[in-house]
């Protein structure tokens, strides 16, 4: 088809290629997300000496799953579950004793969204929101006598998972959505500030670290 009546044709067919995509972030429209992350907290390395058991830090990977749904065309509002992989540190301490702790982190959050650009190729999202945070430990203690030969110097007890201890944080960040309709790819930025509770104090009397800051890469599907 040539001449005026596909020139109409083509520009109809732009044009109703635009609307889709910008109909897919309008109020109403959910979305499901998930990626890989990867996260820095302080805290014990692996042969800090401590005369009191502190948490262990160190950056480590994870994974994040979501889902949300547009309120307005900029703004949306989602839930977040993300865990991390584990902390590891071998912490000599006081009377020819180590402890070798363990400790994950897993987050579920409620965030809020505002997309600057909807409907554009690029996007900026700032995000902000609450998460409940459940703190996992493992210890094991090895303790040291030297005065015994080879192969029974060292005595190693049990791996102990204790209770899971449970606290509020603040999340923030920003993601850079790329990628426009009902597909896209998002790297962002967070950082979370947890409370430090009476039980968390008592499960590392050697500190804990209040702050995490990460990054990650997420897919995004908009139904």
């Amino acid at each position: 088809m040539r001449g005026p009546a596909g020139l109409a044709a083509a520009t109809l067919l732009i044009a109703g290629a635009a609307a889709g995509v910008g109909a897919q972030e309008r109020p109403g429209a959910v979305y499901v997300s998930g990626g890989v992350t990867a996260a820095h907290q302080d805290g014990a390395e692996d042969g800090d000496g401590q005369i009191y058991i502190t948490a262990p830090g160190g950056t480590a990977p994870g994974w994040t799953l979501g889902g949300g749904v547009f309120v307005a065309r900029h703004l949306s509002i989602e839930g977040e579950w993300s865990w991390s992989g584990m902390l590891t540190a071998r912490e000599p301490s006081r009377y020819f004793v180590s402890y070798i702790e363990e400790r994950r982190d897993r987050s579920l959050g409620a965030l809020v969204r505002v997309h600057l650009s909807p409907g554009g190729a690029v996007d900026i999202e700032p995000v902000a929101g609450v998460a409940a945070v459940a703190h996992d430990r493992w210890s094991t203690t090895e303790t040291s006598r030297p005065w015994l030969p080879p192969g029974q110097d060292v005595e190693v007890g049990p791996r102990i998972q204790y209770d899971t201890v449970t606290g509020a944080a603040f999340v923030g960040g920003v993601d850079v959505r790329f990628g426009s309709g009902r597909f896209a790819v998002i790297p962002g930025f967070r950082v979370r500030a947890v409370s430090r509770g009476e039980d968390l104090v008592a499960y590392y009397p050697g500190g804990f670290p209040r702050w995490t800051i990460g990054g990650g890469v997420s897919a995004r599907v908009v139904f």
